[in-house]
C-alpha cells in the first residue's frame, strides 16, 4: 500500500514514516519544503494543486502536518487556524480528488477540554478551550465530514503527548536534558505535578499501520500512554542521570491541564496498546543527546 505522510520533516511524522516503511508500506514523505537527502517531497498545505500532484498513486494518507506547538498556537491563533483547519481541508480535498482509500487524521486528546469524568473515552464531550485544540478539532470534524459526505474513508487518532528522539529543541524533554548536561538548574513552571500520559512515536506509528490495514472508517480513537508522568518526575529522572538542581517558578499561561484518557476502544477494535515504556523512551532521547554533544 502506498501511503503519504504529511509533516514528514518533523519529529513525529518522520518517525511514523520510518515505522510504516519497516512495516512494509511504500511511503511518500511530504512536507512544506523538499529535502532530497531525506526523500521529502514538497507539498504545502496551502497549495491545493501541489497536494494533488504529490498524492498521485497514493492509497492512504497519515496527516501529521500542523501547528503542533501549543505555545505557538497560543501566540498566533490565525496561523494555527490556517494550517490546522484550512490546510486539512485542502489535504482532504486532494485526497478526494485522487481517490484515497484511507485518511488518518492526527488529532489530539486535548480536544476534550476540561474533563467531566476520567479516564476520558471517545464518548466524552469535546469542549476545546485553547487555540491549539480548537483548531485540531476543526480539522477532525472536517475529516469526519469528508468521510460521511464526500466518500473519503477517514479515521481520527486523538494522540497523547508524543515523545521520542528527534524532538523539537523547545520540548520539555530537550530543555531539561540540555540543562542537565550543562549542569544548569532545571526550572519547572508551576508545581511540577502537572503531567501527561506520554506516548512514544513508535507506538503512534503502530496505530497508524493498524488503521491503514483495517476496514474501519468514521471512527475516532484515543492513542495515549497508560502511565501518567509528572513534569517533576521527568525532571527527577533527568537529574538522576545528570545531577543538577531542580527549581520551581510561577506557572505560565497557555499550559493545558493534565487528564487521564482511556485507550480501551483502540485495544478492542485495533488490537493496539502502547509498547514503549516511558523510562525506555527517555533513555533513547538521552542517548541521542549525548551522541550529539
Amino acid at each position: 500500500m502506498k501511503v503519504a505522510v504529511t509533516g514528514a520533516a518533523g519529529f513525529l511524522g518522520s518517525h511514523v514514516a520510518d515505522v510504516l516503511e519497516k512495516d512494509g508500506f511504500e511511503v511518500v514523505r511530504l512536507d512544506k519544503d523538499a529535502d532530497a537527502a531525506r526523500r521529502i517531497v514538497a507539498a504545502d498545505l496551502l497549495s491545493p494543486d501541489a497536494l494533488k500532484a504529490a498524492l498521485g498513486g497514493v492509497e492512504g494518507v497519515c496527516h501529521f502536518a500542523a501547528v503542533g506547538d501549543v505555545y505557538l498556537a497560543f501566540e498566533n491563533p490565525p496561523l494555527a487556524a490556517t494550517i490546522n483547519a484550512t490546510g486539512t481541508a485542502n489535504m482532504l480535498e486532494a485526497a478526494k480528488a485522487v481517490g484515497v482509500k484511507k485518511f488518518v487524521y492526527i488529532s489530539t486528546w486535548e480536544v476534550y477540554g476540561e474533563p467531566e469524568y476520567q479516564p476520558m473515552d471517545e464518548k466524552h464531550p469535546c469542549r476545546p478551550d485553547h487555540p491549539y485544540n480548537i483548531t485540531k478539532l476543526a480539522g477532525e470534524h472536517l475529516a469526519m465530514a469528508y468521510d460521511r459526505l464526500k466518500g473519503v474513508p477517514a479515521v481520527a487518532l486523538r494522540i497523547g503527548t508524543a515523545f521520542g528522539t528527534r524532538m523539537r529543541s523547545n520540548s520539555v524533554f530537550s530543555i531539561f536534558i540540555r540543562k542537565g548536561m550543562k549542569g544548569e538548574p532545571i526550572t519547572i513552571k508551576g508545581t511540577g505535578e502537572q503531567g501527561r500520559e506520554f506516548v512514544h512515536a513508535f507506538d503512534i506509528g503502530r496505530a497508524c499501520a493498524l488503521v491503514l490495514r483495517s476496514d474501519l472508517r468514521g471512527e475516532v480513537f484515543n492513542i495515549t500512554g497508560t502511565e501518567f508522568v509528572s513534569i517533576k518526575r521527568l525532571a527527577e529522572l533527568v537529574s538522576a542521570k545528570f545531577p543538577t538542581e531542580i527549581k520551581f517558578e510561577e506557572a505560565r499561561a497557555g499550559d493545558i491541564a493534565p487528564a487521564k484518557v482511556s485507550t480501551e476502544k483502540a485495544r478492542k477494535l485495533l488490537g493496539w496498546q502502547p509498547e514503549v515504556a516511558f523510562e525506555q523512551g527517555l533513555a533513547g532521547i538521552i542517548e541521542e543527546a549525548i551522541a550529539k554533544a
